[in-house]
C-alpha cells in the first residue's frame, strides 16, 4: 500500500438542499475538489479509501445542521490506510457509512454502523458482492425472513419492488422455503426476468396494470400470507384486503419516500384487528451478530449459482456518483448497483 503524503487531493460530492419531501435531481448536488491535510484520528477512527460505493434508495448528509454544503453519505466498501483502531488496522477491509468521495473518516460511532469483511471474504466471489448479496442487503433479506417472516411451505408472499437486490433475494429464499412467490416490478423486461430468470410464480408490471386487479388474480382463491414491503405507498392497502388470517406484513423498504412520495398511511388498518394480522418493521443494525450465521449459509449458494444476483457494476469515479445515482433512482439498472470508483 503506498504511504500518505502529507495532503490528500480529492473530488467530494455535496448536498446543496435537503432532499427529503421531494425527489432528489442535479440541483440537489455540487462535486467539488479539495486539498486538505491528512487528517489527525482521535482514539478509533480510522482513515479509508473508498472503493466501491452502494448505491441504494437513501443517503443522507453528514451534518443534519449545516445541510448546505454537508458531504453525501451512503453506503460502501473502504480499506483502512491510516488507524487508531486496533479492530480496524491498516489493510483492513470494512463495508460501512462512506461519504461520496475518495478518502473518509470513520469513527467509532461510524464503524458501528459496519462490520469488516476481510476476515470473512472469499476470493471467489467480486469483492462488490458483498455490497449487495452477501452484505448489508442481503444480511437484511435473510435475517427478516427468518427472525420476522415466520416462512411456512404452501404459502403465498408478495414482494414489491421485486427486480431490486432485495426482492431478488427474498422471492429466492421464499422459494427454497416452499412458498408460493408473487412480485411486481417497474418494467416488463424486470417482471419477465423475475418469471423466467429467478423463478417467481407470477409477477406484474405496476407501472402499466393496475395493481389490485393484477395482484388479486395472481394471489387467487388461496389468498395472501405474507407482503414483503419495500416500497410503502397504497399496494399497503390492497395487502392487508388480500391478507388471509395470521398473515404478515414485513417493513423493509420506503421506495416510495426516496422518490419524493408522502408516506403513505392505510386506510383500512382494521384489518390488522379483525384477521390477526402482524406488521413488523425491521432494521437490521441491531442484527449484525448474525453475520456468520448468514456467510456460512448464503456464501456456498452464491458462489455455486444457486442463488443469482444481479448486479450492475459501473465503472466510474466520485464525479460519476450523482448521475449514477440519479438513474438508479429512475429504474434504470436492474439488480444490485454499485459503482467501484478505486482499486484496492
Amino acid at each position: 500500500m503506498t504511504p500518505l503524503s502529507t495532503t490528500i487531493s480529492q473530488k467530494r460530492v455535496l448536498l446543496v438542499k435537503p432532499i427529503e419531501g421531494s425527489k432528489p435531481d442535479r440541483s440537489h448536488f455540487r462535486t467539488v475538489s479539495v486539498t486538505e491535510p491528512v487528517p489527525e484520528l482521535v482514539d478509533n477512527a480510522v482513515l479509508v479509501k473508498n472503493l466501491i460505493f452502494s448505491l441504494d434508495p437513501y443517503v443522507k448528509p453528514a451534518d443534519y445542521t449545516a445541510i448546505d454544503g454537508s458531504p453525501v453519505v451512503g453506503f460502501g466498501i473502504a480499506t483502512v490506510v491510516k488507524s487508531k483502531n486496533d479492530e480496524f488496522p491498516v489493510g483492513a477491509i470494512l463495508f460501512g457509512p462512506l461519504h461520496w468521495e475518495e478518502y473518509t473518516v470513520l469513527d467509532q460511532m461510524a464503524l458501528a454502523e459496519g462490520f469488516r469483511l476481510d476476515q470473512a471474504l472469499d476470493r471467489d466471489v467480486p469483492l462488490s458482492v458483498y455490497n449487495g448479496i452477501l452484505g448489508l442487503t442481503g444480511l437484511t433479506v435473510w435475517d427478516s425472513l427468518n427472525f420476522v417472516g415466520n416462512l411456512k411451505a404452501g404459502e403465498t408472499i408478495y414482494i414489491s419492488s421485486a427486480a431490486g437486490t432485495l426482492g431478488q433475494l427474498a422471492g429466492q429464499l421464499a422459494k427454497r422455503k416452499g412458498l408460493r412467490v408473487i412480485g411486481s416490478a417497474g418494467s416488463d423486461e424486470k417482471v419477465a426476468f423475475l418469471k423466467s430468470e429467478l423463478g417467481f410464480d407470477g409477477a406484474f408490471n405496476y407501472k402499466t396494470q393496475d395493481k389490485r386487479q393484477a395482484l388479486t388474480e395472481l394471489v387467487g382463491e388461496k389468498g395472501l400470507d405474507i407482503y414483503y414491503d419495500l416500497v410503502m405507498d397504497d399496494t399497503l392497502d390492497v395487502a392487508l384486503e388480500l391478507l388471509n388470517a395470521h398473515g404478515r406484513i414485513i417493513g423493509i423498504g420506503a421506495l416510495s419516500v426516496h422518490q419524493g412520495q408522502a408516506p403513505y398511511a392505510p386506510k383500512n388498518l382494521m384489518a390488522l384487528i379483525e384477521k390477526s394480522l402482524r406488521y413488523e418493521g425491521y432494521m437490521v443494525y441491531e442484527r449484525f451478530d448474525q453475520l456468520e450465521a448468514f456467510w456460512k449459509e448464503l456464501t456456498p449458494l452464491v458462489k455455486s449459482g444457486e442463488i443469482k444476483s444481479g448486479e450492475t457494476l459501473v465503472q466510474g469515479s466520485i464525479e460519476d456518483l450523482t448521475e449514477t445515482y440519479l438513474k438508479f433512482l429512475n429504474g434504470g439498472y436492474t439488480g444490485k448497483v454499485n459503482i467501484e470508483v478505486a482499486k484496492n
